[in-house]
Formats: C-alpha cells, sequence, structure tokens
C-alpha cells in the first residue's frame, strides 16, 4: 500500500514539474567579418515543435546541433533541449535575427528577435564564439600552481 502511495504522489509530482522556458542567446553581439556567430534556442522543462528563424541574410556555417538533458534529483524533475547553428555574415552591417518558435499543445512561443552588429574586419582577425566554460568563473585557491622544472646539470664521467 505505502509504494503504490509513492508512485502515486511521485506521478503528481512529475505532471506539477517546473514551468516551460524557451529562450535564445547569442555568443556575441558584435562581430567581425569574416568570423561566425553561435546562436543557441533552448527549451527548458517542456517539449513542442521547433521552427527556427528563416536565417536569410547569413550564411549557415553548421547547424541545427541538438543535445538534450534529462534530470530527476531530489523529486524535482528538469530536462532540457538545444538547438544551435553557426552564423556567418557575408558583409558588414546590421542584421536581425528571427524569433524562433516553439508550437506546444497549449500554447505557442516565441523568443525575441536579436540585433547583431558586424563591423568590417580590415586586419583580419579571427574570433571564436565564447562558450560557458570559457565564461565560467574558477576561485583563484582551487588553479593549481604550476613550477617550472629545474634544469638538469649534465656532467661527463
Amino acid at each position: 500500500m505505502k509504494t503504490i502511495l509513492f508512485i502515486l504522489l511521485s506521478g503528481i509530482q512529475l505532471v506539477h514539474s517546473q514551468e516551460l522556458q524557451f529562450n535564445v542567446s547569442v555568443s556575441n553581439d558584435t562581430l567581425l567579418l569574416g568570423n561566425y556567430l553561435e546562436v543557441k534556442f533552448e527549451i527548458k522543462n517542456g517539449s513542442g515543435k521547433f521552427l527556427p528563424p528563416d536565417f536569410s541574410g547569413w550564411n549557415l556555417v553548421s547547424g541545427p546541433n541538438t543535445a538534450s538533458s534529462y534530470s530527476f534529483m531530489n523529486g524535482q524533475v528538469s530536462q532540457t533541449s538545444s538547438y544551435t547553428y553557426y552564423l556567418e555574415a557575408p558583409s558588414d552591417g546590421e542584421y536581425i535575427i528571427e524569433s524562433g518558435n516553439l508550437q506546444t499543445a497549449e500554447k505557442n512561443y516565441k523568443t525575441p528577435p536579436v540585433k547583431i552588429i558586424v563591423f568590417q574586419n580590415p586586419e583580419g582577425i579571427r574570433q571564436r564564439p565564447k562558450t560557458k566554460q570559457e565564461e565560467r568563473i574558477v576561485p583563484e585557491e582551487s588553479v593549481p600552481s604550476i613550477e617550472p622544472k629545474k634544469k638538469r646539470k649534465v656532467t661527463k664521467l
């Protein structure tokens, strides 16, 4: 009896999990010509049919690259799906990445449009999109210090 009650309560908790979130993020809001940009659409705690924006005016370098995760910890359920695109601008100027759409059984969701400014790049500087790992801050004391190796003295016999 206790087992059935536990399973029933767990099922109710699964149904009342966290609210759906649909977000867009970009690696940079400014870009040097000849470099590419990472655009990520992320769906948290929900599912549906994802409709990407029309990337007209951009050169599609890669995408859609998809990833998904699911976790159940301490009675909390969370799931995330993401769609990542890498885009390159053909010329300098101002570009708009239109809204992405998510169609669920209950409602349609849209991300806000994102404005990207592309600058001339006469020096040919290469950039790469920032990743979450690069933006992570690590406490200084947890970073091991590396001591240089001592040079060995060679003696002939």
